[in-house]
């Protein structure tokens, strides 16, 4: 699929990129689906008794979650498994990743069913909540957008196996988001106002991210067999990738600015 002077670099590039989140999935097993990340900007502009309020509704909300640290191992494992791959030239470059994506959409999964279980323990507030808030419908188009990509370039014939294998990651991952943004309110009993607070922010985070993890794999597809495919499909494989890097960087933005938002506690 690529230029065969081409091809080493970029396979190499995706095994080092695969190995270092399998680095980062073992350093941080819940890197990818604690609470406290949603919270890393926050605290200069609470009042200290705020911020300890805050720190207690986190620690609460994570041990009602429960959510093992196994799934960064799993994570983590996935990545080594797809790194190793790319090594085996008999399978397309884009394959190894797509078949990583896929992985993490199950990961994803299996937190997000043990996080189902635990809100149906709980009594969610009277609160009428949109999942529009949490899940905009730009980002909703970014996710259809990028799907319908990769389908399309799975009629390209070297670029199918992965683009079908990313079209898959993409809707499962699509799904999990929408659960996520429709998911009740997990609430502990022990400081209403902040942990309603906190389940609003840990809602549209993990939303947001997962959308955006959702964006990700058919960016990565077209910009990797964009270079290189026949003059029939190049202005059409052009018109793709302009659409997949909007989707992305749409998706991406969305899960950025509610990070760096202050918490409203009202």
């Amino acid at each position: 699929m690529f230029h065969p002077h081409n091809e080493p670099l970029a396979r190499l590039v995706m095994a080092v990129a695969l190995g270092v989140v399998a680095v980062a999935s073992f350093a941080w097993p819940r890197c990818f689906i604690g609470v406290a990340g949603f919270f890393a900007k926050a605290g200069p502009e609470l009042a200290p008794t705020d911020r300890e309020r805050l720190t207690r509704a986190i620690a609460s909300r994570e041990a009602a979650e429960g959510l093992s640290r196994a799934y960064g191992g799993y994570l983590a494992l996935a990545a080594v498994a797809c790194a190793a791959l790319e090594a085996v030239w008999a399978i397309p470059l884009v394959v190894p990743y797509a078949l990583f994506c896929l992985a993490g959409a199950a990961v994803m999964l299996l937190a997000y069913l043990q996080f189902a279980r635990a809100t149906e323990q709980r009594v969610a507030p009277l609160v009428r909540r949109s999942p529009f808030s949490a899940l905009p419908p730009v980002v909703i188009a970014a996710i259809a957008c990028c799907f319908l990509i990769s389908l399309g370039l799975a009629a390209y014939p070297p670029a199918r196996l992965g683009a079908i294998a990313v079209a898959l990651s993409t809707i499962a991952l699509g799904f999990i988001a929408w659960r996520v943004a429709v998911a009740p309110a997990l609430l502990i009993g022990e400081d209403p106002q902040w942990e309603y607070a906190l389940d609003e922010r840990v809602r549209i985070g993990r939303a947001r991210s997962i959308a955006n993890l959702a964006c990700a794999p058919a960016f990565v597809l077209i910009a990797l067999t964009q270079p290189v495919l026949p003059p029939q499909y190049a202005s059409l494989g052009s018109v793709f990738f302009y659409l997949a890097a909007a989707a992305f960087v749409v998706s991406l933005a969305a899960a950025i600015i509610p990070r760096r938002q202050r918490i409203r506690t009202a």
